[in-house]
């Protein structure tokens, strides 16, 4: 492993063991040196890589960020296909990566809490998923392959599902995922298959 990829298995560990604190313990009640001792470096080393607690967190919510745009890549044929599209390759990402599903327990967090500084917290709403797929329900209503109903509603109704699925995965990885079938059965419309 060449030194630039020992710099950077460190910073994610770092990342890694910060990500499992604030899940665990808000970042209010993590201190740096529980994250130092997580990762297995010393607190020095850590402010090294990180000068403050805060330019780490901010760091972890970019990483969110990135994550929360991966529904814009989805390529869909309908409505309900792009739900049916996004939760296949969501949990077949978060299988392998468990990460990912700290990562949306961290986000809404994040979003939230009142202990988080109020840039990195309009920084964490920037990206609104509600609303983004909101285009994709009224789409799919007017494809008919999604229900009537008011959009955001349906969509809110999704992305909630979603966040209770990787919570409980978060907290109790044995746990199976759904079939991506079931989540987007509740949007389907019913009236007409597909």
């Amino acid at each position: 492993m060449t030194r630039i990829e020992q710099k950077e298995a460190k910073k994610m560990k770092i990342i890694q063991a910060a990500l499992d604190l604030f899940v665990e313990r808000g970042y209010y009640g993590t201190k740096t040196s529980q994250i130092s001792r997580r990762a297995g470096i010393s607190e020095g080393l850590l402010f090294h890589y990180f000068p403050t607690k805060e330019i780490l967190l901010e760091e972890l919510v970019n990483i969110g960020l990135e994550g929360m745009r991966m529904p814009m890549l989805v390529k869909a044929e309908n409505g309900l296909d792009f739900f049916y599209q996004f939760t296949k390759m969501l949990f077949l990402e978060v299988e392998k990566n468990p990460y990912i599903a700290k990562m949306f327990v961290f986000m809404g967090h994040v979003v939230q809490a009142e202990d988080i500084p109020e840039k990195i917290r309009q920084l964490a709403a920037s990206v609104d998923t509600i609303v983004f797929c909101q285009s994709w329900v009224e789409a799919g209503q007017k494809d008919g392959s999604i229900r009537e109903g008011n959009a955001k509603s349906l969509s809110n109704m999704y992305w909630c599902a979603i966040h209770g699925i990787m919570e409980q995965y978060a907290f109790r990885p044995e746990m199976l995922l759904p079939e991506s079938e079931w989540i987007t059965g509740m949007m389907r419309n019913e009236k007409k298959s597909f």
